[in-house]
């Protein structure tokens, strides 16, 4: 069986971004069952909350996993405390249905991917990129 065009058009996407992109994706992606786990939770639907929880969650420890660490020093290491933050307000979430919490988590992501989206467009326009802190994040990613 063939996969659905717009299947295959992700797929591609995600093989061919580079690695600010996929970063910015993932955010995405976590805001996005978030919002769905939040929707779950306003319809009485615990188990998709807890599904979309959990996917959430699952981002957030490949965020956290994704950083390099020597590269990226002191901001690599502010982005590992806020993402092990952001991974426990899921759990609190998810367990209590805390919707305060998930919602903060949302606040919290959207504007890291915000920041990341800039880095992104600036690569993009440099296609090298400058000696400076789209270099060093870019290196974190990685």
């Amino acid at each position: 069986m063939l996969p659905h065009p717009y299947q295959q058009y992700r797929a591609t996407k995600v093989e061919t971004a580079g690695s600010v992109d996929l970063v910015v994706m993932l955010y995405q992606g976590a805001v996005k069952f978030i919002r769905l786990a939040l929707q779950s939770l306003d319809q009485n639907d615990a188990k998709a909350a807890h599904t979309n929880f959990v996917r959430a969650q699952d981002i957030v420890v490949e965020l956290l996993g994704s950083l390099n660490r020597e590269a990226g020093g002191d901001i690599a290491k502010q982005l590992a405390g806020l993402y092990d933050y952001c991974y426990r307000r899921l759990i609190v979430a998810n367990v209590k249905r805390d919707q305060d919490a998930a919602r903060e988590v949302i606040k919290i992501l959207r504007d890291l991917g915000t920041a990341w989206q800039e880095i992104a467009v600036q690569q993009r326009q440099s296609k090298v990129l400058p000696a400076g802190g789209a270099r060093r994040m870019a290196a974190i990613a990685v």
